[in-house]
């Protein structure tokens, strides 16, 4: 895939603003599938920028009034300090990691280790849970805290998991 191909991943506003700059960075060359991500994921960030919003949402390129997701994601920040940005984000790093853990699941059955399989499997939910509170749960914590708890956390389900295993 080339840069003007995945340049319209981008909303209209950050095309307008950085498209050149874009296609010069990355050329006119064949990107690799890590290199795809890269931009695809950067894609998703330039549509969840507040600053992006702005443009976006106030240019004509949005119709009047909007689609509900635009509308939704343009909301002012809340009492919480958590955004729709940071929702959608938490939200990601759980289904992401739910598919990782299913993934991996399905590989152990395969492989003939059942015994891990039951073990991931209890562990998705609560991993996945933990791994997305920064974004949200504990947004504004000092990162030495959100490490010690999120990662106190997987650590005790690792030892829970493993010392209770079948």
């Amino acid at each position: 895939m080339h840069a003007k191909q995945m340049l319209r991943w981008y909303p209209a506003g950050w095309r307008q603003r950085y498209g050149d700059e874009f296609e010069a960075l990355l050329g006119d060359r064949s990107l690799s599938a890590t290199e795809t991500f890269d931009v695809f994921c950067g894609a998703i960030d330039a549509w969840l920028s507040a600053d992006v919003r702005r443009q976006t949402i106030g240019s004509a390129a949005a119709p009047a009034g909007g689609p509900m997701l635009l509308r939704a994601l343009a909301c002012d920040r809340h009492a919480t300090g958590v955004t729709p940005r940071d929702g959608l984000v938490g939200a990601a790093v759980m289904i992401a990691l739910t598919i990782a853990f299913k993934l991996t699941i399905n590989a152990a059955m395969r492989l003939g280790y059942p015994a891990a399989a039951d073990a991931l499997a209890e562990l998705t939910f609560p991993v996945a849970f933990s791994a997305s509170m920064p974004w949200w749960l504990m947004k504004g914590q000092p990162w030495k805290a959100q490490l010690v708890i999120v990662g106190g956390t997987l650590a005790l389900l690792v030892v829970i998991a493993v010392g209770f295993g079948h």
